[in-house]
Parts: C-alpha cells; structure tokens; sequence
C-alpha cells in the first residue's frame, strides 16, 4: 500500500525569516533570498508577489496566544519564493524550506487576517503599529476581551474571502408583549463581478463557488467600505515541467465587489393593530430604503424560513450564510424558541467563527459584541444608534424600524469589516488624546524645589501619583461637537468693521445700523451728512490720539 502523505500549510514570523532562517542557509543564496525579502523589492509592481489588482504585497497579521501580533508569511509564499529563485536561475538548486518548529498552524494562532501593503514606508510603519500595541496588550487583556478581539479579526477574515452569502436583519416587536413580533427587515449581500461603467447588473447574477472554481482562491482588499473590491484568483503553482508560474501573467482574474442583492421591510398584518411609542419610537412607517410589504403571519413566517434557511433558500448554494445581528439574543430567541410560533431554527446558531473561513454552514455575528472588541471593552454593549454615530459620523432619526435598522447594521458591520487590523483600525478612529502642556506656574511635582534647593525625582520621591496603566479601552477625549462656534470664539476675535456692515451687534454696546458707511443707532430717520473722501482715515487718526 503506498504511503499517505499529508501537506500541512501555515504561516512564518517575518522576523523568523528575515533574521533566523538566513542564518542557516547556505551562504550563496542568502543574497538572492535578503533581496527577494526587502520591504522595497517586495513592494514593486515587478516583484512575484505583487497584486496589482490590490496595488501592493498581501501578507498576513496572526494573533498568538499571549495575545500578541505578529506580521506573516504565509508557507505557500516562502515555498513560492525557493521555487522561483530557482526557476530564475538565481540559485542553482533548491532552497531547504524552514524548520517545522517555526511553522505557526491555527491550533497555534487565535487569528489570521490578511493586509495590503503598498509601500515600503507602510510595511515599516506597519510594524511599528504592531509593536505599539503589542506593549499596550502585554497584562491588559482579560479573558473575555481576548475572546472578543479574536472573533473580530476572524470576521474580518471571513470577509475578506469574499465569498458567501450575508444577511442583516432586525425584528421588532409590541413594547408591552415582546412576544408579538410586529415586523423584520434584512438586506442580502452577495459578492458580485464588478460591473464596467454604464453596464446594468442582470437579475440573479450571482456568483458561487462553483462559478470561481476554475479561477482559484479568493482575496479580497479590505481598504474601503460599500465600493471594497476583491480578486479570484488561481494559487501560485508550478508547471508541468516543475518551472514556477508567472502569478501575475497566467492568473485569472474576477474582480469582485459586496452587493445589496436584496432588502425588505415586512410587517406582520394581525399585528398591525399594536403600536409602539410609550417606551420605544414608533417608526413603523418610516422605511427608508422601499416600499413595505404587510403579510399575513403564515406567509411572513414562510419568507423568513425561505430567506434565512439553506434547506429551503430556492437556489442551493455551497457556500456559507452569514446572519449578522446587532445584539443578537433577542432576535436570536425569536427565531429558535416555540414561544414566539416563528421557529427557523431547532437551535441557537453559533456565534463562533472557525480559525479557517468556513467553506458552508450558518453563522451568526453581533455587531455589538465586535464593536466591544474595538473600544476595548468587554462589558460593553452600545445600542445602534451609538454605533453608527461613532463609526459613521452622522445621525439617523428612523431606527427602530427593522427595515432601517437592518440596513444601519450592515453599514456599521462593513465599516468594521473592512476598516483594517483592529488596533490600527481603533487608533485611526479615535487617536489617543494629545500630551498636556507643560505649564510653568503649575509644574508637575517632578520639577518642584526640595527643602535643599535641589530638583526632585517624582518617580523616585513618590511626589507624584505613579502614572497610569495603559489600557486598551478607547479614552474618547474629544468633545461631542467640534463644530461648536463656542469651542473657537476666544481664539478668533470678529472683524468689528465686518460685524457693522452685516447688520450684526457689535461686540462691545448697543446694536447699530450702517447708513451710509456710518453708524447710527437703529431707528435713526435722520440721514447724515455725506462724508467726503479721507475723512473716515482722518476720523480714525484723530480717535487713535484722543
């Protein structure tokens, strides 16, 4: 019987490669390797490894089990690497692969998630971040966050696929029963070829697994939020002869893009009659996005089972649903407990994304749970509303209409999704708040006098409290509205020339009106003299000297 053998993929430390598998090699084919490696080489648009559908190199950011990152090759890149050396004729026979030892699995990772560097000052850049938040992660991470901030990135994983169907949904029901569901919304996004300028998309144009089977893999670039575009495109692999393929001349590519396919607002027609507006807003007639459609109970559970079920979804896919939810138990009780006669699912769906982007399956996501995981706080679950406010920057006043709602929730869900790693993405939203300013009649104890008329050492005195321990949690420090007129009135005094001739009131007396080029008390009928040319010079001269 011949021998099963089994290829095992996964990933490499860049620092493993660039300092410690060199140092094992031969000492011919570090110089081809190092310069294979450069941050610089990597990133031309000449080099293997070059994406120019995503304008740069994709490599990979994995979490270890101290909670620490650390930025990737991936095991089919450096196999890729030894194989086109050779083809190149760089080297004259193959470069030995790294120990196994250095070789990280996801048994090993808590996370992998792919990011596009374009430049070579980025990959630096990049790596400084990593190592900023790897001191801020060391002992401030419990249990609970660590969970948290795992599940973000494998999300941010599964998205970056492209592949498989996601549903945003929403119920709502009577604030008095909450047992009588009263409407549910959704919106459906599938991963569509991106259409050239001026061509309407076809109905059901919808791309499968199988439809990309011949194209290979796909990787998406996460840079952007509804116009985010992938590539499907075939592994890197060798030819007949065992030379390495070209990966940028013989590789297939789909350019693929996030597609609303479909939404809707359903309202449940028997319970009609029951109104909210006591205790939660009552906008049930406020959708926004289409027309609502009011159903009888039979025929609105039917829609939901079709909409949210593979086995009874009208086309049969082979790739993954995804039900995105924002705080999931309520909605996830209503489509699981016999209580509410609606029962989709015999049981709760899992919240657990796998450490691999899983190929089919029903998965669910809570947009609560991964914004909790980017303000770094475990405890916390903000309602939508405070969400959308602080990832999109403006406000909505029709939520609490599922339809809406399911919308708001796809949009938050996609900013977070595609906004990049989770501490670079948190720091760019909310940077951390600037140094206080070194006032020199308040000194910190640090530079008060001591009774000997030397300067004393805060740290070492105790005559300062020690400083605060660093914290993942979000320290918004910036106030609610910087737009406010009050927030700059002391720093930019008003023209007073300008404020007289735009009817306004002077900042110092009463108000005035400009007749003439002078000022006169409002409801003057008397018309001043005409002023001859210079005299308003003269007149200004004359008050500088009174």
């Amino acid at each position: 019987m011949a021998a099963v053998s089994a290829v095992l993929h996964g990933w490499y430390r860049m620092t493993d490669i660039l300092w410690e598998w060199q140092k094992v090699l031969p000492e011919d084919v570090v110089k081809p390797v190092k310069s294979f490696l450069h941050s610089e080489s990597m990133t031309s648009p000449e080099h293997p490894f070059y994406n120019p559908t995503l304008g740069g190199v994709e490599l990979f950011i994995g979490v270890l089990p101290d909670h620490e990152s650390r930025m990737l090759f991936s095991s089919k890149q450096i196999e890729y690497l030894r194989y086109w050396l050779h083809a190149m004729g760089l080297v004259d026979h193959l470069i030995p692969i790294p120990h196994s030892e250095y070789l990280l699995t996801m048994e090993i990772l808590g996370s992998v998630a792919p990011v596009v560097i374009k430049t070579a000052a980025e990959m630096r850049q990049q790596q400084k971040l990593i190592d900023k938040h790897n001191r801020r992660v060391r002992g401030n991470v419990d249990a609970r966050l660590a969970s948290l901030r795992q599940l973000f990135e494998r999300v941010r994983a599964a998205y970056g696929t492209c592949k498989g169907t996601w549903i945003a949904l929403d119920f709502e029901a009577w604030e008095l029963a909450h047992e009588v569901i009263t409407e549910f919304g959704f919106a459906e996004v599938k991963w569509l070829p991106t259409r050239d300028e001026g061509e309407e998309r076809k109905e059901n144009d919808v791309v499968t697994t199988a439809a990309l089977a011949e194209s290979g893999t796909i990787a998406g670039d996460t840079n952007g939020v509804n116009g985010t575009e992938a590539v499907a495109h075939s592994s890197v692999g060798l030819e007949e002869d065992g030379k390495a393929t070209d990966a940028n001349s013989t590789t297939k590519q789909v350019r693929l893009e996030p597609v609303i396919v479909r939404s809707g607002h359903w309202i449940v027609k028997e319970n009609q009659g029951y109104r909210n507006g006591q205790y939660c807003p009552d906008n049930r007639d406020r959708y926004a996005f289409g027309k609502s459609e009011t159903l009888p109970w039979k025929e609105f559970r039917e829609k939901i089972k079709q909409l949210l079920d593979p086995e009874h979804r009208k086309v049969k896919e082979e790739e993954p649903i995804y039900l995105i939810f924002h705080d999931h138990s309520q909605d996830m009780a209503y489509l699981t407990k016999e209580k509410y006669k609606l029962v989709i699912f015999p049981e709760p769906i899992s919240l657990t994304i796998p450490e691999t982007s899983p190929q089919e399956g029903i998965w669910a996501i809570d947009t609560s749970l991964m914004f909790a995981a980017l303000e770094g706080d475990s405890d916390s679950r903000r309602k939508l509303e405070d969400v959308y406010r602080r990832l999109k920057h403006s406000v909505q006043y029709d939520f609490h209409n599922s339809g809406n709602d399911a919308r708001y929730t796809l949009d938050v869900f996609q900013d977070m999704a595609t906004g990049g790693p989770l501490d670079a993405q948190r720091d760019r939203r909310w940077p951390p708040p600037p140094p206080p300013l070194f006032d020199p009649t308040n000194p910190p104890p640090s530079f008060l006098p001591a009774e000997n008329g030397t300067t004393t050492n805060a740290n070492t005195h105790g005559g300062a409290p020690p400083p605060q321990k660093k914290s993942l949690k979000v320290q918004d420090w910036r106030p609610e509205d910087e737009s406010d007129y009050e927030d700059t009135e002391t720093l930019l005094r008003p023209d007073e020339d300008w404020v007289r001739m735009q009817n306004a009131k002077p900042i110092i007396g009463k108000p005035v009106s400009v007749v003439h080029g002078v000022d006169m008390p409002y409801g003057t009928k008397e018309m001043p003299p005409e002023r001859g040319e210079g005299q308003g010079e003269a007149d200004r001269e004359a008050d500088l000297e009174t």
